[in-house]
C-alpha cells in the first residue's frame, strides 16, 4: 500500500515537473503584462496543482484497479434511516432493504425525526411487511436535527456493525451484503458504499450530477480508499463499526455530520474504506437552485470537517495528506472562479493568458481519468444512464456551478451560521 502510494505521489511530480517546464515561460510572458505574483497564483491553481493531483489520482486508480472481492457475511445487522419530511420516497427506499439478498438478518430502524407530512404512515405501511431475513421498526426522534435523529438511533444498535442510508436513497440488491462482506473482512471503522444517481433523466442538472458520482467522486473516493483515508463515509449510505462510532461519541450537530464523523474516526487512526460493489442510487436536485444549495452544505460541512479535526491532527500520514488535499480545495475554487474564468473570456478576445495550449496537459488528465473511471464503473456491471448532453454539460459547466457554490458556502462557515439538513 505504502509503496503504491509513493510511486502514484512520483508520477504527480513528474507531471507537475514537465508542466512547470512549460509554465515558466508561459508566466514570463504574462507578467510582462499582468502582476506577477497574480500570475503564479492563477498558474498553480488552474494548472500545476490540479495537473499533479489528477495525475496521481489516476495512476494510483490504475494501481488498483482490480476489484477485491470478499468472502460472504451472515452476520446481523441494522441499517438506520433518518427521515424528515420523506412522504414520496421512503416507501421505495424501505421496500429496496426489504428486497436486499442479505444471508443476515437485518434490522431496520427508521427514525421519524419530526415530520409534519405521512412519512409515519409511509413507515407503518411498511412496517406489517415482514420478511425471513428483515424487520423494520417505526421509532420517533422529536428534536430537530439529522445528529439528534441518528444519535437516537445509534443507542439502539445491538449489532457489531451498522448501516445508514437516506429515506431518498434505494440500494441495490446486493449492497448490503456487499458493503457488509467488507467491512467484516477488512475490519475498517466505517466503509463509503458506492453512490449512482437514481433520477438522472429528469433534467439537465441531474443529468450532470449522474457524471460527477459516476467519475468525479467515486474516483476520489476510490483513491482514498485505497489507503484506508475515504474522508467522507457519506450518510446516504455507509456502514460503520458500532464501537468505533460510539467511542467517539456519535454524531455531532453540524450540517456535515457525516464529515465530521469520519474525520474523528480517522483522527483515532481507525481506517476509513470504499466499496465500490456496493451501490445505491441516490435522489439528487432537479434543479441548478437545488444543485447550489446542495453543493454549498457540502463546501460547509468540509470546513467543518477541517475545523473539527485539522489535516495535521490526523492520525496517519495517509490521512493527513488527502486532509491537507482537502484544505487545497479552497484554494483551487478561488484560482479558477478569478482566475480560470478570466482567462477563458480573455482567450475569446484573443488574449491567452491563463488559457491556450497548454490548458490541454490538464485536460489531457481529466480525459483520462475520466475514461477510467468510466470502464471501472462498466466492470462492476452495474447498470447506470449515459447522456450525451449531460456528459459534455458536466465538462464544461459543472466546474462554474460547483466553485460558486462552495465559495458561498465558505463565506457562511466564516460568518459562523448554521443550516438545515433537509
Amino acid at each position: 500500500m505504502k509503496a503504491k502510494f509513493i510511486y502514484s505521489i512520483c508520477f504527480g511530480s513528474l507531471w507537475l515537473a514537465i508542466s512547470l517546464f512549460f509554465a515558466i515561460g508561459w508566466a514570463q510572458e504574462v507578467c510582462c503584462i499582468l502582476p506577477c505574483f497574480y500570475v503564479w497564483w492563477v498558474i498553480i491553481g488552474i494548472a500545476l496543482l490540479p495537473g499533479f493531483l489528477m495525475s496521481a489520482m489516476f495512476f494510483s486508480n490504475l494501481l488498483h484497479w482490480k476489484h477485491k472481492e470478499y468472502p460472504d457475511t451472515a452476520e446481523d445487522t441494522t441499517i438506520i434511516m433518518c427521515a424528515r419530511n420523506e412522504q414520496n420516497t421512503i416507501a421505495r427506499s424501505i421496500q429496496a432493504i426489504l428486497d436486499q439478498q442479505y444471508k443476515g438478518h437485518i434490522r431496520l430502524l427508521v427514525i421519524d425525526n419530526a415530520s409534519i407530512d405521512d412519512t409515519k404512515q409511509e413507515i407503518m405501511n411498511l412496517q406489517a411487511v415482514r420478511l425471513g431475513n428483515c424487520s423494520v421498526e417505526y421509532v420517533y426522534c422529536g428534536q430537530p436535527g439529522k445528529a439528534n435523529a441518528l444519535n437516537t438511533a445509534l443507542k439502539m444498535v445491538c449489532t457489531p456493525h451498522f448501516i445508514t442510508v437516506d429515506a431518498d436513497t434505494y440500494l441495490e440488491k446486493q449492497a448490503v451484503q456487499k458493503i457488509m462482506n467488507h467491512i467484516v473482512s477488512c475490519k475498517s471503522a466505517c466503509v463509503a458504499g458506492n453512490l449512482f444517481v437514481q433520477n438522472p433523466k429528469v433534467s439537465l442538472a441531474a443529468k450532470m450530477q449522474n457524471y460527477d458520482y459516476l467519475l468525479s467522486i467515486a474516483a476520489v473516493k476510490r483513491f482514498q480508499g485505497s489507503y484506508q483515508s475515504t474522508l467522507v463515509a457519506q450518510g446516504a449510505f455507509s456502514a460503520y463499526e458500532t464501537q468505533a462510532v460510539v467511542e467517539i461519541g456519535g454524531w455531532q450537530d453540524v450540517l456535515g455530520e457525516d464529515i465530521v464523523l469520519t474525520y474523528q474516526l480517522l483522527k483515532q487512526r481507525f481506517s476509513s474504506t470504499y466499496e465500490a460493489a456496493a451501490v445505491g442510487y441516490t435522489t439528487v436536485p432537479k434543479t441548478i437552485n437545488g444543485l447550489y444549495n446542495q453543493r454549498k452544505r457540502w463546501a460547509i460541512g468540509m470546513l467543518e470537517g477541517l475545523s473539527a479535526v485539522p489535516p495535521w491532527k490526523q492520525g496517519t500520514a495517509f490521512s493527513k495528506h488527502f486532509a491537507f488535499v482537502n484544505l487545497s480545495v479552497i484554494y483551487l475554487d478561488l484560482a479558477f472562479l478569478f482566475g480560470f474564468i478570466p482567462g477563458v473570456i480573455l482567450a475569446l478576445f484573443g488574449h491567452f493568458y491563463f488559457v491556450g495550449l497548454l490548458t490541454l496537459f490538464t485536460v489531457v488528465v481529466c480525459i483520462l481519468l475520466f475514461l477510467s473511471m468510466y470502464l471501472y464503473q462498466k466492470k462492476l456491471k452495474i447498470p447506470f444512464h449515459n447522456s450525451i448532453c449531460g456528459f459534455f454539460c458536466f465538462l464544461l459547466f459543472f466546474q462554474i456551478i460547483q466553485s460558486i457554490a462552495a465559495l458561498h458556502g465558505y463565506l457562511i462557515r466564516l460568518l459562523d451560521r448554521k443550516g438545515d439538513w433537509n
